[in-house]
Formats: C-alpha cells, sequence, structure tokens
C-alpha cells in the first residue's frame, strides 16, 4: 500500500524509532487505502508525544514540533473549525460560499496551530508536568473556542467600522447604534451559546433528569457530583460554589469510621455518578461526548481509568494490566484480553496503545507494579533503595535473576541518569519534617497541609492552601499526590 505523507513518517519515525511498530500495525485509511499520518500521531498518544519531546535536544524538538504542527494540530483545528456551529452559521449569514468557507477553515487553522506551537514550547522549556495537556483533543477544542469568539468578535466590528451611510427616513434610527444592546446578536454570546454554555447546559439536564428519576442507589452518587462539581441542583450545593471532598463528606454526611475512609467513599461515589452520566452522554449526545473525550494510554493507565473511563470489566482489566505492554489495540484482542466484538468500543471510549519506557528512578510505586508487573514488595524495595546507575545495580542490589530482570526490561523498564531526577515528596504521606524541608511552605500552611489531607486532586491543594498558579505549579515540581 502507498504511504500517506510519507516524507513525514519517515522523519517522526527517524526521531522515534520505538513507534515503527505501532504505525505498521495501523489499519489502512478506508477511503483512500493510505495510512494517515495524524491518525499515526493521534495513536500514539498526547502524554507520549510529549515525553518524547521532552527527551529531544533543542535542534531535533524543533524539527518534531514543526511535524507535530503540520501533521496533528493543523489537521485537528481545521476539522473542528469546519464543524463549528457558531462560524458555519456566521458564514451562513453572510452568503459565504462553501469552497470559500473552507478556504477560511484552513487559514484560520494554520495560524492556530502556530500558536499551539508555542504554548508547546513553552511547557516543554518549563518541564512541566501536566505539559501534555496542549496536545489533548479538548485543549485543542477549548483553543479552536476562542478563536472563533475572537474571529468572530473582529468580523463584526470591522462591518460596524465599514459600513456605508444609510439611506434613512426621518425619525428612523441608526440600527448600528442599537448593536451593541442586541444582546443575542453580538458574536461573542452567539459563540459561547452554541459551543461551551451549550454543551455544559446539556450536561447539567443530564444531570437533573438523572436525579429525579434515579433509586436510592443512585442519588448519593449523583449528589456527590452536584456537590463537586457546583451545579445547585439539590438543597446540598450551590450554582458556582465548588467544595472539597472533605467538604462534600461533611455536607452529605457520608459514612465512614475515619477522614480518609470517608473521602475514600466520596471516591467511589464520585465515580459511580460520572460513569452514569457518561453514558447518558454517550448514548444520547455523542457530540459532546467526542469532543470532551481525552485519549487514554491502556500501557499506563490506571485501573480505575481503565474500568471507568474505557469500560472495561474487572476481568478485562485484570488480564490487561497482567499482559502489559501492548505496540496496539488489535493485541487485546490477539491475546484474548478482550473478544473482537468489544474492540471497536474500546476505541470509540478513547483506547490507544502506545508503548512507554518506565524509568525505575522516578516511576511510582503504582506504575511499577501496575505497569512493570513487579510485585508490591518488590516495588517496595525498588522506592526504598534507588536511585540506581544502571540496571546492572539494580538488578545486583534487588537480587534479581537474569529472567526476572529480562520481564521488566521487557514490560518497558529503563534507567535514566541519576543527575537527571528530581526524587518528588508525597504530599500525603510524607513526615512534617521531610515536608518542611523538601517544600517552600510558610508554617501555617503546612500546619493546613497536615490538618486537611489526604488530597485527591491538586485543585484541592490550591484551594487549602491559597495558593497561586505560579506557585501550586513551582509545588507539583516537587511533589506527589
Amino acid at each position: 500500500m502507498p504511504l500517506s505523507n510519507k516524507t513525514e513518517v519517515e522523519e517522526i519515525l527517524a526521531i522515534v524509532p520505538e513507534w515503527k511498530d505501532v504505525y505498521e500495525a495501523m489499519p489502512h485509511d478506508e477511503r483512500s487505502g493510505k495510512k494517515l499520518v495524524f491518525d499515526f500521531l493521534k495513536a500514539i498518544g498526547a502524554q507520549n508525544i510529549y515525553s518524547r519531546c521532552l527527551s529531544l535536544q533543542e535542534g531535533q524538538r524543533d524539527g518534531f514540533i514543526i511535524l507535530l504542527r503540520n501533521n496533528y494540530f493543523q489537521p485537528q483545528i481545521a476539522k473542528m473549525l469546519e464543524f463549528n456551529q457558531s462560524l458555519r452559521r456566521f458564514w451562513q449569514m453572510r452568503h459565504l460560499a462553501k469552497d470559500e468557507q473552507k478556504g477560511n477553515c484552513v487559514s484560520l487553522s494554520l495560524d492556530a496551530a502556530e500558536k499551539l506551537c508555542h504554548a508547546l514550547k513553552k511547557q516543554l522549556n518549563e518541564k512541566t508536568q501536566d505539559g501534555f495537556k496542549v496536545l489533548l483533543p479538548g485543549y485543542i477544542q477549548r483553543s479552536v473556542h476562542n478563536l472563533v469568539v475572537d474571529y468572530i468578535k473582529a468580523e463584526w466590528q470591522w462591518e460596524q467600522n465599514t459600513l456605508q451611510d444609510m439611506y434613512l427616513e426621518e425619525g428612523d434610527k441608526d440600527p448600528r447604534e442599537n448593536i451593541a444592546a442586541d444582546t443575542n446578536a453580538i458574536p461573542e454570546n452567539i459563540a459561547l451559546s452554541n459551543e461551551q454554555v451549550g454543551e455544559l447546559n446539556q450536561v447539567r439536564q443530564v444531570l437533573a433528569k438523572l436525579l429525579a428519576d434515579s433509586q436510592s442507589a443512585n442519588k448519593e452518587a449523583l449528589e456527590v457530583i452536584d456537590c463537586l462539581f457546583a451545579m445547585g441542583l439539590t438543597k446540598h450545593s450551590k450554582s458556582g460554589q465548588e467544595m472539597t471532598m472533605k467538604e462534600c463528606c461533611e455536607v452529605l454526611n457520608l459514612s465512614g469510621d475515619s477522614p480518609a475512609r470517608r473521602i475514600a467513599r466520596c471516591q467511589v461515589l464520585l465515580d459511580k455518578g460520572l460513569n452514569l452520566i457518561r453514558d447518558v452522554l454517550r448514548t444520547q449526545t455523542p457530540t459532546i461526548a467526542q469532543s470532551w473525550q481525552a485519549q487514554i494510554n491502556i500501557n499506563t493507565a490506571s485501573r480505575r481509568e481503565l474500568n471507568h473511563h474505557l469500560g472495561l470489566t474487572e476481568g478485562e482489566v485484570d488480564r490487561l494490566i497482567a499482559a502489559r505492554q501492548f505496540y496496539s489495540l488489535q493485541d487485546l484482542v490477539d491475546q484474548k484480553i478482550i473478544k473482537a466484538e468489544r474492540l471497536q468500543t474500546i476505541q470509540d471510549n478513547g483506547a490507544t496503545a502506545a508503548f512507554t519506557p518506565v524509568d525505575i528512578n522516578s516511576a511510582t510505586r503504582r506504575d511499577i507494579m501496575d505497569i512493570l508487573g513487579a510485585g508490591k514488595e518488590l516495588a517496595q524495595k525498588i522506592v526504598d533503595l534507588r536511585p540506581f546507575e544502571n540496571l546492572t545495580q539494580c538488578s545486583e542490589r534487588l537480587f534479581l535473576t537474569p529472567g526476572e530482570l529480562g520481564i521488566l526490561t521487557k514490560r518497558g523498564a529503563v534507567l535514566k541518569p541519576i543527575s537527571v531526577h528530581i526524587i518528588r515528596i508525597d504530599l500525603n504521606k510524607a513526615t512534617p519534617e521531610k515536608l518542611k524541608a523538601a517544600l517552600d511552605l510558610k508554617a501555617k500552611e503546612l500546619e493546613v497541609l497536615l490538618q486537611k489531607r489526604p488530597f485527591g486532586e491538586w485543585d484541592e491543594v490550591a484551594k487549602a492552601l491559597s495558593l497561586d498558579e505560579n506557585r501550586l505549579l513551582e509545588l507539583r515540581k516537587k511533589a506527589i499526590l
């Protein structure tokens, strides 16, 4: 079969040769019979692309980002613009020909792709932990939304400023003077109401209906959603006033003989409620589900993500984790992890498969267990004895046989130079002495942190300690949850 954009594929694989198996395992496009570069990069996944960018030298990185701009950002943005309802209505009102609309989409997408590349470079230069978010479809979708608002606003303003003088009868008012007062016609409101606000209102309606129809078994889970996301649909919450999990436990009086157990109970209910809403969105409002769908790499996803987001059963999750890692989603069928008829559902729910190296010197204990397949005792031993200078030293200090070491490396275990590592402290478990020594916290902040932990999300930490975005970023560089 001929290749589409063969030069780009060859350039990408020259930089990242380990992705070759992923590309070769991809199906051909049904219409053209070719493999598309965009589909290839989408299969690799945002986190893996970002991780690879971090490891590249500056010159090589710049070339790789250009490839991402042309083959990942621009095609996605152009497609999103083409199907953007606000933009289509705006152009239809001005009787713009379809060919001209398409040309405008391409032009706008090129500029937007360049801006996203600058955002990606900024994240890479700062080496932020969650910098991969710039590559996620949801982030790109929001960027497109902002682009549409700015574009319509600028076009609208140009039309106002360049209108020719109009012939008005005596006593008639100039309609241009009333444009600003007509809030339904303001372009920002048109775009917002038909995109972001419209989607959120649909989600709110879904939740309201579920609350009204739910049995008592589901009602508590939906009330947790209502409180945490400030929907204001029950007596327990107020619109716009989001709660932490701890506050949610208190308001709903969740059961549990300790704060940690109550928060764990809240997490279980949150997962259950999100599953209920997610299932309804996928069946009743698929366009919202698709635009909000996050990519989930089956090689690195947690049990919770595999079960709740991808819809895998407990048995499928157990088999998948035991057989990691995979080079393509088809491997799940070939290795009898799932049945063939389940593959499309998993793909539709956002699953991707990209082999991901796991650095033993910095990986979490959970990743060492779930991705590399190490037992609980071995994983803890690795965490306690690291950093290691090389795999030989690692094997000797852990008393691993060649076979045991071979299993770890086959599943993606690697060792990066010790000099590049900053071992981050566990914010929920570290002693007060270790927290004080490792983190730049004020005495009052440390006291509040110890009182309110454990934390489930970084937003809870920021709210509890009243941290601005910069201070939160610095904290996340030094600590983990």
